[in-house]
């Protein structure tokens, strides 16, 4: 999939949501991202993927990418009022059926990255507060990677949104499909599913890491 050549075209809603929710966030739900320059360098079309920790986790997201517009996927009853449908629809979100396939979401999602945009998927799913990241990944998720071929961007989010309680979110390594597929002999499910949950735990044991040592530094 090839990386889109021009800049992207900001919305008005967009940026001016951006802003009032990257204010709340800052106020309320305070994060600090690392190694953010891997959000602003990687080039769309990717999929930017996320462990699911809070209703929070898209917010901080969009916070703190601020190159690119995303397209979200959002749950299909978000839509059926209509001034919250005018909204969601305004910031891009991608509406799915939970609990069952769901052809016209996954058709919607291909087409956003052929059209050089940044789709956030979380793999799992479903929000697992305080659970070992990526323990479960539905295989939605896997058969949009194996079909788009798109580039991964992983970000760990380390601890779980609370008010006034500061969460690290940390940008890993893009993930190539040329990486995923010769790294494996069969690209498949299972392949994918062991691959993110490898790198999510490297991503965990370097946070972990960090902080024994930032405390081993004070004591």
């Amino acid at each position: 999939m090839q990386s889109r050549s021009e800049p992207e075209q900001k919305t008005w809603f967009y940026q001016f949501a951006r802003v009032v929710v990257k204010a709340f966030a800052a106020l309320f739900y305070p994060s600090r991202a690392l190694n953010p320059e891997k959000l602003e360098a990687m080039s769309a079309p990717y999929i930017l993927i996320a462990n699911h920790q809070s209703m929070m986790d898209p917010i901080l997201l969009a916070a703190h990418l601020k190159r690119y517009e995303i397209r979200f996927l959002g749950k299909r009853e978000l839509t059926r009022f209509a001034p919250l449908r005018w909204v969601v629809e305004k910031l891009h979100m991608i509406p799915v059926s939970r609990h069952q396939s769901d052809m016209g979401a996954m058709r919607a999602s291909l087409n956003a990255l052929k059209a050089g945009h940044v789709l956030c998927l979380f793999p799992e799913g479903s929000r697992f507060p305080g659970g070992p990241p990526m323990a479960q990944i539905q295989s939605g998720f896997t058969v949009l990677a194996l079909r788009s071929q798109a580039p991964l961007l992983p970000v760990y989010v380390h601890g779980i949104p609370r008010p006034f309680k500061r969460v690290k979110l940390l940008v890993g390594d893009p993930i190539s499909f040329e990486t995923l597929n010769r790294e494996n002999n069969e690209l498949s499910y299972d392949a994918i599913k062991a691959h993110i949950q490898d790198v999510y735990q490297k991503l965990k044991e370097k946070l972990e890491q960090e902080k024994n040592n930032s405390s081993s530094v004070t004591q």
